[in-house]
This record gives structure tokens, C-alpha cells and sequence, in this order.
């Protein structure tokens, strides 16, 4: 027995020998190494560099699902809304011996009633779908070209739900900034005009709106930026085109291009003392043939049954091209009641003025004396929302917004229940709930 077991021992220790001799005769395989993604810190939070790159990128976006109630005028309008949208962004930047290379995509999608959105009961039902880029632009050496928010703009609804009146457009720029140090910039650039553009082709009896020919002049925008520890200030100017298309059958006349412009001042100031993150936005505006940096559209004034377009300019009962001027003015507090629970408390008020010639008077009968056409009107939009923020980046809030029209005499409203009436004011109230997710 003892002499089976050496020989299985020694079987044993020989195979081990062979196997281990074999086995370093073989060739060595190693794992190929792996590139990790590393933080880049210098770019700011959550970028990242781009593997085997010296590139940062940020990844972020949100989604927010919002329910409205907005009153109505008719029982084709809906008074309860919905909306659901999502926005994905990229940032990518690179340092280089000029300075910061930038390039920032956003793309936006969504699906909503008809009814939701801005104005007030503007008569559509229904649910759709959309989406489109929003922003992408390219930043590198104080240059910036692509679509960018407009430098004219400040404050630009940056913490209403609803849409007061301020120049918060979105558009096509190229634009060079030249920084001086100390938190001052300078600003100037050319812009997509028709993105401003506010016309109206109705025609009446003593006015008609001008329809819009294509544009050979951009808009030309300048803008003076100083941002301290206090909060920050600016002052932008913008030169609009104004160009109708050849006019016949009405006066006769061919109706020159003319140019609107527009002058804006906004200061900001930090409240942190009030409470940390706390601010007040105060800004106003002032546009002779430029409405849209006021914040008017297309769309017009529309309250309740009440509908009166809006236009840069139109042609009197003399065949005279006029521009119309106007003034707009807002104010935002936001502040943090605690860390996790914060306010806002806004206003806004825009007045826009035609003259006698931009609108006709009829008096009849059952509705005695009203305006029709481009008619003298101001509007106040005044609310306030609460959001509460559990964790960071999640939003739950609500929000009431009440909106007066007071047109210059009287104007015809489409009341459903007895027709039209003549009245010289019009008001109504909107809420809405929102809850959002950022990333």
C-alpha cells in the first residue's frame, strides 16, 4: 500500500512539473485597457469628457406635464387643458488658445390641447402634436451664430408659467460680444426679422393692415450687459424692417419699405439678504413700428369674445402708411419662503396706440356706438405661482393669472349665449398645475 501511494504522489508532482512547464511556454494575453469616462470639472457640473478627447459634454433636459383651466367665452372652447412635453439639450465644449469653443443643441416635443398655451380663448379644440429644434448655436471667441434666445431680451418669462407681455423670442443670430471686464459686454448683432414680425392684412373702412413682402434687411440688435454681485443690468436697442408688398385695388399707391425700432432697460437685482436665491425683475420697453419686442403677436389682443389684431403698421383712409407705437412694461419677485419652497409674484402691462386713423366707428341701433379695426388698447397681466421642489430638480406648482383688456371706447364682443354686444372692457382668469422633472 505504501508503495502505492508513492508512486500516485509521484505521478502527481511529475504532471504538475509538465503542466506548469507547458503552460509558460504559452503566450501571454492581456485585456485591452479601458477608457474611463472622467468628470470634467472645469466645464462646470455634469460634464463630462468626450472619450479620447479633450472635449466636455453635458447630457441634460426635462419633462413636464401641465393641466390648465382657462375661462372660456363659448362652449366650443375648452376650459379644461392638458399638456405633456419633454426637451433633451446637449453642451459641448472645448478650451482652446482663442477661448472657449461652444455648441448647444435643444429640441423640444410635446403634446397639448388646442386651447392650452398663451392666450385666452382663442376658439380651437383638440389635441396635437409637436416639436422642433429650439435652440443650437455655436459660441467661440465672442462670436455666436445659429438660433439663440434674442439679445434684446432679459427677463423673458423666466419664472411664469403663463406668458406675460416681454420680448422672449428665440431666434436666429450672428452676433459678436466684446467683454471689458468687470461683468460689462457689449453685444451687437443682426437677427432674423421675421421672427418679429407682427402684421395683420384685415382690411375695415378707414384702415387696412399690410401683408408682409420678404425681407432684404435683417434686424440689427445691440445690447449693453453688466452683471455684479448686486444682480445685473441692460440696455438693447433693435432696428426692425418694415416692408409691405405692392398694394393695388385699395389707394393706388406702392408703399415704400420703412424701418420700426424698439429701446428696452432691465435691471435685476439679487435679494439674498431677503432670502438666499431671491430676485426682482423690473423692465420696460418702448417700439415705434416693432411691436413684437414688446411682446405682441400675431395673434392679437384676444379676451373673452373680444378679438383686435395687432400690426407694426398699416395704411390709413389716406393711402399713408402708419406705424404703430407702444410701451410695455413687467415686474417679477421670486422668493424662498424656505430652501425647498419658493413664490413668485409678477405683473405686466402693454399699451399699444394707432391713432384716429386705424380704426372706423359705426354706431348701430341694438349695439349703439363701437370701434372695429386697429384700435388703441392697454392690457394688465397680473399672478402669482408657489412651487415646491421636494428634491432637486423636481418642481410641483401652481399658478392663477388674471388678464384685463381695456380697448380705447367700445368694440364688439362675440358673446355666445346673446350674440354680439358692444362693451369697453373685457377680463377673464386661468390656473394651471405643473409638475417637472430636470435632468
Amino acid at each position: 500500500m505504501k508503495v502505492l501511494n508513492r508512486v500516485l504522489l509521484g505521478s502527481a508532482v511529475g504532471f504538475c512539473v509538465v503542466t506548469s512547464a507547458n503552460a509558460a511556454d504559452l503566450p501571454s494575453v492581456k485585456s485591452a485597457p479601458v477608457e474611463y469616462v472622467r468628470v470634467c470639472s472645469e466645464a462646470g457640473q455634469g460634464f463630462f469628457y468626450l472619450p479620447g478627447s479633450d472635449t466636455c459634454v453635458q447630457i441634460g433636459g426635462r419633462v413636464r406635464a401641465d393641466t390648465a383651466y382657462i375661462q372660456t367665452n363659448s362652449r366650443n372652447n375648452d376650459a379644461v387643458n392638458f399638456s405633456a412635453s419633454a426637451r433633451i439639450n446637449l453642451d459641448v465644449r472645448t478650451n482652446t488658445p482663442y477661448g472657449l469653443a461652444r455648441a448647444y443643441l435643444r429640441y423640444n416635443l410635446g403634446r397639448a390641447d388646442g386651447n392650452y398655451g398663451d392666450g385666452f380663448n382663442n376658439g380651437t379644440t383638440g389635441t396635437s402634436n409637436y416639436g422642433g429644434l429650439d435652440l443650437a448655436y455655436i459660441q467661440f471667441a465672442g462670436l455666436t451664430a445659429g438660433r439663440i434666445q434674442s439679445f434684446f431680451d432679459f427677463y423673458a418669462n423666466n419664472y411664469n408659467f403663463a406668458t406675460i407681455r416681454n420680448s422672449d423670442v428665440n431666434t436666429q443670430v450672428l452676433a459678436y460680444t466684446a467683454n471689458f471686464g468687470g461683468g460689462w459686454s457689449l453685444t451687437l448683432g443682426i437677427e432674423d426679422g421675421s421672427e418679429r414680425r407682427v402684421y395683420s392684412d384685415n382690411s375695415y373702412l378707414r384702415s387696412y393692415g399690410i401683408a408682409s413682402a420678404g425681407q432684404s434687411v435683417p434686424d440689427v440688435v445691440g445690447a449693453l450687459l453688466v452683471e455684479q454681485d448686486w444682480g445685473s443690468a441692460q440696455l438693447s436697442a433693435a432696428l426692425h424692417q418694415i416692408r409691405p408688398v405692392y398694394v393695388t385695388g385699395v389707394d393706388g399707391y406702392y408703399h415704400d419699405t420703412k424701418y420700426g425700432f424698439a429701446v428696452h432697460g432691465g435691471v435685476k437685482f439679487n435679494l439674498s439678504s431677503l432670502a438666499p436665491g431671491s430676485e426682482l425683475w423690473i423692465e420696460g420697453a418702448y417700439a415705434d413700428g416693432a411691436i413684437g419686442y414688446l411682446g405682441a403677436g400675431s395673434y392679437g389682443f384676444t379676451q373673452g369674445g373680444v378679438a383686435l389684431p395687432m400690426t407694426d403698421a398699416f395704411i390709413d383712409a389716406n393711402g399713408r402708411m402708419k406705424k404703430a407705437k407702444g410701451w410695455s412694461a413687467m415686474v417679477d419677485l421670486l422668493h424662498y419662503w424656505t430652501p425647498s419652497v419658493r413664490q413668485n409674484i409678477f405683473a405686466s402691462y402693454m399699451q399699444l396706440e394707432y391713432g384716429r386713423g386705424g380704426y372706423t366707428t359705426y354706431s348701430l341701433p341694438e349695439l349703439g356706438t363701437f370701434n372695429v379695426g386697429f384700435v388703441d388698447a392697454n392690457e394688465w397681466r397680473i399672478g402669482s405661482n408657489i412651487i415646491w421642489s421636494p428634491i432637486k430638480n423636481f418642481d410641483i406648482g401652481a399658478e392663477v393669472l388674471y388678464t384685463r383688456l381695456d380697448p380705447k371706447n367700445r368694440v364688439l364682443s362675440d358673446n355666445a349665449k346673446g350674440g354680439f354686444k358692444a362693451i369697453s372692457s373685457d377680463d377673464s382668469w386661468q390656473g394651471r398645475l405643473r409638475v417637472q422633472r430636470d435632468f
